[in-house]
């Protein structure tokens, strides 16, 4: 769990507290849209030259103001918020967060990309479980009883009956000591295999690769305002894929430009096959249903409306509606006086 509260460095340096919590990880359009929507920002060259046209100010930069975790990491006020979503994503591929834990403290590491390999490197961690459940022995003592059946010593103190007597906290803290190992509550660090998992194996770039966004694709939504003919525009969610969005439009889809950064899409052969007319465009129509959604033009890509547009978008379209009742009055009009 990494929940981390992010606010605009600008707005905060004038006086005002604006931006969010957010629970990672998230998808890279999903960060993108928070910052942009939540928090204010201005992500582009494009978008700055324009809020600086129009307000003479722009935003680029965030800060993390509080964080909320269960992993083993500390977060500054200047901490990389893509690494820490990468870090996030890492950490649902951990199977046995204890021996990752226990190796970042062994390695006294607090840097993210460290911590990252670590995370990708699992495997490799030469962690291993006492195997005796008893809290109130010490973590020597567990160690101490462990090594001892290893080395075959327990079965000796047992042959001469003197197990009893024999010291296995000392024995088990002298390992400790030397260095050859370093104790945890439930298990210990092999320090002698500590070179099996390499903290710079993955570069930065081969991390994003690595950690792409496809696992958690298939949950990207995006929100559209939905017109179906005859009657009013709603806001809605769909799955962010072709196959949902020729369902909602009844076919192949065709996009057409409805405003800035706004696109309409319909049925690409809504005229030919007769479909119903839905919206008026100046001396052309639409036809059949059709919704309207975000233009992520630097991506070729479409991205959820902003709530802030939903009123504006709804009232424009129930402006352009066509009744189709007056529409039949015409065509009956027409058939008589013929």
């Amino acid at each position: 769990m990494l929940n981390v509260w992010i606010g605009n460095l600008g707005k905060y340096n004038e006086g005002e507290l604006v931006g969010e919590w957010l629970s990672l990880p998230v998808t890279d359009k999903e960060l993108e849209n928070f910052l942009r929507e939540k928090v204010g920002l201005q992500l582009t060259q494009k978008e700055v030259d324009e809020s600086l046209a129009k307000n003479g100010i722009c935003y680029e930069e965030y800060m993390i103001n509080d964080y909320e975790t269960d992993l083993p990491i500390k977060v500054s006020e200047y901490s990389n918020l893509n690494m820490l979503n990468l870090l996030a994503k890492a950490s649902e591929r951990v199977t046995n967060m204890e021996a990752v834990e226990a190796y970042i403290e062994c390695e006294n590491t607090d840097d993210i990309e460290e911590i990252i390999n670590i995370m990708l490197q699992e495997d490799r961690i030469p962690y291993y479980t006492y195997g005796i459940e008893n809290d109130t022995l010490s973590k020597e003592a567990k160690y101490g009883m462990q090594k001892a059946e290893m080395m075959g010593l327990t079965e000796l103190l047992q042959k001469h009956n003197i197990e009893n007597y024999f010291d296995y906290e000392a024995y088990g803290n002298e390992d400790d000591l030397s260095g050859y190992v370093e104790l945890f509550d439930e298990g210990y660090i092999d320090r002698s295999e500590t070179n099996a998992v390499d903290l710079h194996l993955y570069s930065s770039e081969e991390i994003k690769e690595e950690l792409s966004d496809e696992e958690i694709v298939e949950n990207q939504k995006l929100k559209i305002i939905y017109k179906e003919i005859g009657k009013d525009p709603v806001v809605m969610e769909i799955d962010d894929t072709l196959e949902a969005k020729q369902k909602l439009v009844g076919g192949l889809i065709e996009v057409v430009p409805y405003k800035d950064n706004l696109l309409l899409i319909c049925n690409e052969e809504g005229k030919i096959t007769n479909l119903k007319p839905n919206l008026q465009f100046d001396y052309d129509y639409i036809a059949g249903n059709c919704f309207i959604v975000g233009d992520d033009y630097e991506n070729s890509d479409f991205k959820s409306i902003e709530d802030s547009q939903s009123e504006e978008i709804k009232k424009d379209l129930q402006d352009r509606t066509i009744i189709l009742e007056e529409i039949q009055e015409v065509e009956e009009t027409e058939e008589m006086e013929f």
